[in-house]
């Protein structure tokens, strides 16, 4: 039995992005031509701290044993830039230890082997995570995007077809041709791609998994059928794409019963970049996208889990199902001071953020240009780092560290350095009235003194 990644979600709910209140200058105007490999491609919305719990139960309904069974379960795994998780239980009833596989594209799986579920019985398993993920909205520049290798191994992956992903079919190719041909910006491509998938398909659940070529013609899905067809375009378009499945929540606590399916594709300079066409996330994630099936899968398919078994009663005998729940935790449990680093330096921002909207209010950026844009800079190079540091958590924490401490430190200057242009603004705004009094005072002092010296002459003149 294979539990189809869907959504129980409607096309209706749409995930709004954080609002910010000031947006980061355009980095193309503030960074030298040296700087422009270490350029910032996103920004931190928010942060979020949280534990999640992946529960399968597998039960058999009939009076003769299952034997033999199997069961495969996607792991979360870690995804630089969207959300780094932790596992820190697996647990299984019958006393069935799981193993870990892995497959050529990466993708990691808990695997049960020899279960068998007496009748009348269940067999049941827990996988629980720590989750540090973010909130992001990417900031491309076209200007930035270098073009593709076509000899890479990234190129020649995603740009092919697989199952479900027709990008060779003709149809698929024609579409995507009608849709790109005259434009040659990639990340201008892909939005016109979003479009279309996103107008194109009219979401209804579906009770099995369709395909690209199907949702085209049939102009109605699920997210799978979005995400599918969203890929084929971009592969038929010649831009690296795949599918995300895993779990994504509305809210920070929350239990589902079924999984998500959204994509990603590639841009030179800037790495992977995720989309929902079903529900409206373009060049964002919202922080509770959670993928644990990040490539081409080769041991399952595009699934939250599968399980099969060698003998025993018929499968409508044998019924599986899923609950995922999360809920918000504090950040000690990571018992790492970056994280704590990290969710600090993203509540500096936005307070500096907010800060330099207050000053543009007042009209402190207008009044000193010059202070005003190395405020800017300094606001740019603190996103920066925070970037740099969420990317090489896991490979380099020492690194990350550093560079969520700098970040923290230039963010805790922004607010500083605004707040200084806005008390000078506001030292401004007092002092020309107070001027103007001392002036109107003067003159009417001067025009009273001459009005006396007037009436004094008037006085002589006629004695």
């Amino acid at each position: 039995m294979i539990s189809k990644v869907n959504c129980a979600i409607l096309l209706l709910f749409l995930v709004s992005l954080p609002s910010t209140l000031y947006s980061t200058p355009q980095y193309s105007t503030l960074i030298t031509q040296a700087d422009r490999k270490n350029f910032l491609k996103y920004e931190v919305n928010d942060v979020y701290v949280e534990t999640v719990k992946h529960v399968i139960k597998i039960s058999n309904f009939y009076f003769t044993n299952v034997a033999g069974g199997k069961l495969f379960v996607p792991i979360i795994k870690n995804e630089t830039n969207s959300h780094y998780a932790i596992l820190y239980n697996v647990s299984s009833s019958n006393g069935v230890s799981s193993t870990i596989k892995k497959d050529g594209s990466g993708n990691i799986y808990a695997y049960w082997d020899n279960i068998d579920i007496r009748g009348q019985g269940t067999f049941q398993v827990e996988l629980d995570y720590h989750v540090f993920s973010f909130s992001l909205h990417y900031t491309v520049n076209s200007s930035l995007i270098t073009d593709y290798n076509s000899a890479s191994d990234i190129y020649r992956r995603y740009t092919q077809p697989e199952d479900l992903i027709e990008s060779d079919n003709p149809e698929i190719v024609s579409e995507a041709e009608s849709l790109t041909c005259n434009v040659s910006d990639f990340h201008e491509k892909v939005l016109k791609i979003y479009e279309f998938v996103k107008n194109h398909i009219h979401y209804v659940i579906q009770p099995e998994e369709r395909g690209a070529l199907w949702a085209l013609k049939n102009k109605t899905g699920d997210c799978s059928e979005y995400s599918y067809l969203f890929v084929a375009l971009c592969r038929a378009a010649g831009i690296p794409a795949r599918v995300q499945a895993g779990f994504a929540f509305h809210s920070f606590s929350e239990t589902l019963k079924d999984g998500h399916m959204w994509a990603e594709y590639y841009l030179g300079n800037y790495g992977w970049v995720p989309v929902d066409a079903t529900w409206g996330l373009f060049d964002a994630t919202d922080g509770h996208h959670f993928s644990s099936i990040q490539s081409v899968p080769e041991i399952i398919p595009y699934a939250n889990y599968v399980f099969n078994y060698t003998s025993g009663p018929e499968e409508e005998y044998v019924k599986d199902e899923q609950l995922v729940s999360t809920k918000p935790c504090s950040v000690s449990i990571f018992n790492d001071s970056f994280v704590e680093n990290v969710v600090k330096t993203v509540s500096k921002l936005r307070q500096a953020k907010f800060t330099i909207l207050i000053g543009k209010i007042f009209g402190a950026f207008a009044l000193f240009p010059s202070e005003a844009k190395e405020v800017k800079r300094t606001l740019l190079e603190s996103e920066v780092q925070l970037q740099n540091a969420i990317e090489s958590w896991e490979e380099s924490p020492k690194i990350a560290q550093s560079e969520a401490i700098n970040a923290f430190e230039k963010a805790e200057k922004v607010v500083h350095d605004a707040w200084l242009l806005i008390v000078k603004t506001l030292t401004v705004f007092i002092s020309i009235p107070v001027i103007i009094l001392l002036v109107a005072s003067i003159l009417l002092k001067r025009q009273h003194q001459t009005q006396q010296k007037e009436k004094v002459v008037t006085e002589v003149s006629f004695t």
